[in-house]
């Protein structure tokens, strides 16, 4: 393992454990303490002290040993954890979030916000027994509570690793030093036996063996901890370190197998010559073979869109090779082609599941955006997460969690109202935030619902005249009065804060979700509450999709929208609606959108398509048929048009262009039967 990939790994670990650790601290504040919550709070701040112990990242290690000493005492009940140790443990949380990112983008050495450490460090020695004098000082005391054993001098170690450990980048050297935070390394003798001929031997195979002297007061647990991440792959024994004459007479402390890691720095101990230390035949040792198979692993996200690519280059030489058998007579070629095209599929849709992550990625961020905006305001606020485990690409994680940012601080801060005002509107004190995610008809939604007040309709109405969005006498349908908040610098708050009401935002919010072929509808209702309903496609990336002609020119409608095929050409040049199975059914002409000329004698063929509630007809000049599309970005003449959502690569070399449907349903949404159609079809 490379160093950088060592970091990385330790970067992407901390982020996961600081994670757990504010879910765990969140949920004390609202369910109360228990022993499990406790100790996942413990355990990360452990854990990530050692991890960076290990490539001897002294701005993280000393601050969460502060950490680790006030947990200590809470885990033993000497300290409550309160509301306000727990504000504390939070804030430091978003300290080491800040010092891990400075260590991913390559500064490891200086503090991105040293006031704030002088003054969590200050709390958190008001928390400890004996206060911390100086802030850069570990206060190692009262980290290692004293066992009776601990009375003597210090400790006797034996270290014996797995011949493996080198080869799954551990290094024995870093825990050995890192065991100086605890006391004085008086000796570290080498051994090593059954050494191969030098020709024989492996470069990354250990064949050392450790007798480790340490003069400590910390006890066998604290000692023992040190070694925690290699405790799987090593035999540990330990000894109270008495006089010479009856240290073999002392009974060994056995360790028990801890939880590993695979985050370690790539150096390599040379063997020194001596006597292999006697092994405790009572204690219990793991052989690499011996461990259970992982059953997940990480794979960095830059190769996994490698693999997505080239899965995709794949799925457009089928389609040419599709092509080329096409002209010939073969049967046999055209049906091993046929056969391969099956495996491919399989292949691709094997390939976008590994890019599928849990919307919960995006959602275990609000909850503590939630705490501290309800308390900065003064509100009582419940969140209800509903579908963290639908999955959607990962891609769009990130691309996410602004637009949803944007949504509920401004239902946190104008949606739902202050608890005097709820109680006198005889609604319950606790104002409720809903986040929820499914999927539909190939997509995934995504709604935000408030209890609130709701948007008013004549506030947004009387600002956009104002502005000169709209004429004082536009007639405009509810829909289409709240999608005027997504007009730039758009804002009916009455006075600027720190959450909400500066006039951007919300047009940011349409443009992502636009950028990830999505779109945003609302529904409010005075004194009842709004929702902001986000619907994605599952995937950018590779795409089933019905090919269709308008002309000589080929688009592509995604094949999980299309709903039937119909032939209507009795219909009327100037009709716009046909009745499908009594119901109406506006029609939506692909020439008349893009301005081209459709072949002459032409027959009159509609794609019946849904997203959503919406439904309309797309009328074209002939069906092609069904294909896989690698969906490609759009050139620069064609990104700002309206009702294409990028390219692809046709068999024979041509370019077909995807149709952006949820775009088309919008600008034709004027018409009712767009907009109402029932979900029956």
């Amino acid at each position: 393992m490379e160093l950088d990939e060592a970091l990385g790994s330790l970067v992407q670990e901390a982020r996961e454990l600081l994670t757990q650790m504010e879910a765990a601290l969140l949920e004390i504040e609202e369910y109360g303490v228990d022993d499990e919550r406790i100790n996942a709070v413990f355990r990360a701040a452990h854990t990530i002290k050692g991890s960076a112990g290990l490539f001897a990242l002294d701005l993280i290690v000393d601050f969460t040993h502060v950490m680790e000493s006030v947990l200590v005492q809470v885990r033993n009940g000497e300290l409550a954890l309160d509301g306000e140790l727990s504000a504390l443990l939070l804030g430091c949380g978003d300290y080491l979030a800040g010092l891990i990112g400075a260590l991913e983008e390559g500064d490891s050495s200086h503090d991105p916000a040293p006031e704030t450490r002088a003054e969590l460090l200050a709390s958190l020695s008001r928390y400890l027994r004996i206060a911390t004098p100086d802030c850069e000082t570990e206060p190692a005391a009262e980290a290692a509570a004293l066992s009776p054993a601990a009375a003597s001098e210090g400790w006797q170690i034996r270290l014996q690793p797995s011949p493996d450990l080198l080869r799954m980048g551990m290094d024995p050297l870093s825990f050995i030093l890192y065991l100086e935070r605890y006391g004085q390394l008086q000796q570290v003798q080498t051994h090593y036996h059954e050494l191969p001929p030098l020709a024989d031997m492996e470069p990354e195979t250990c064949y050392l063996s450790f007798d480790i002297t340490l003069r400590t007061e910390a006890d066998s647990d604290t000692v023992l901890g040190a070694f925690e991440f290699i405790a799987d792959d090593c035999q540990i024994d330990i000894m109270p370190l008495l006089a010479p004459e009856s240290i073999d007479a002392a009974e060994p402390a056995v360790a028990q197998p801890l939880a590993a890691t695979d985050a370690a720095p790539p150096a390599v101990l040379a063997p020194t010559a001596g006597n292999p230390p006697a092994a405790n035949p009572a204690a219990p040792r793991l052989r690499a073979t011996d461990r259970p198979e992982q059953a997940l692993i990480k794979i960095e996200a830059r190769k996994l869109d490698q693999l997505i690519d080239a899965v995709g280059e794949m799925v457009i030489a089928t389609a040419g090779t599709r092509v080329l058998a096409a002209r010939g007579s073969d049967g046999e070629l055209r049906e091993a082609l046929a056969e391969l095209e099956l495996v491919v599929e399989r292949i691709r849709d094997r390939a976008l599941e590994l890019r599928m992550t849990p919307i919960g990625d995006v959602f275990q961020r609000f909850p503590r955006v939630v705490r501290d905006v309800s308390k900065e305001l003064g509100k009582k606020i419940e969140l209800v997460i509903s579908g963290a485990e639908t999955e959607l690409d990962k891609s769009m994680v990130e691309k996410l969690s602004d637009p949803l940012l944007h949504i509920v601080r401004n239902a946190l801060d104008h949606g739902i109202e202050p608890t005097s005002e709820r109680l006198a509107a005889g609604k319950p004190e606790h104002g409720r935030l809903q986040l929820n995610a499914y999927h539909e008809s190939g997509s995934i939604v995504v709604e935000i619902s408030d209890d609130g007040r709701g948007l008013n309709k004549s506030r947004i109405f009387a600002k956009a005249v104002e502005k000169g969005l709209i004429a004082e006498d536009a007639q405009l349908s509810d829909e289409e009065i709240f999608n005027l908040i997504f007009a730039a610098g758009f804002s009916t708050a009455e006075q600027v804060t720190d959450i909400s009401g500066r006039g951007v935002g919300m047009d940011v919010v349409r443009q992502n979700i636009s950028q990830l072929r999505g779109s945003i509808q609302i529904s409010s209702q005075t004194g009842v509450g709004s929702t902001f309903r986000i619907q994605l496609p599952l995937t950018l990336a590779i795409i089933d999709g019905f090919q269709v002609m308008v002309g000589d020119s080929s688009f592509i409608l995604p094949l999980e929208l299309v709903e039937e095929c119909l032939d209507v050409s009795d219909r009327r040049q100037d009709s716009q609606v046909v009745a499908l199975r009594g119901e109406p059914l506006p029609l939506i002409e692909l020439a008349e959108a893009f301005g081209l000329q459709t072949q002459p004698g032409a027959r009159q063929s509609v794609v019946v398509v849904r997203y959503g509630k919406r439904r309309a007809g797309i009328v074209v000049d002939r069906f092609i048929g069904e294909m896989q599309a690698v969906i490609k970005p759009l050139g620069q003449l064609l990104r700002s048009v309206r009702g294409l959502g990028g390219s692809t690569i046709l068999g024979d070399g041509s370019v077909a262009l995807i149709l952006d449907v949820p775009s088309l349903l919008q600008r034709f949404s004027r018409h009712p039967a767009v907009t109402d159609t029932p979900s029956g079809g």
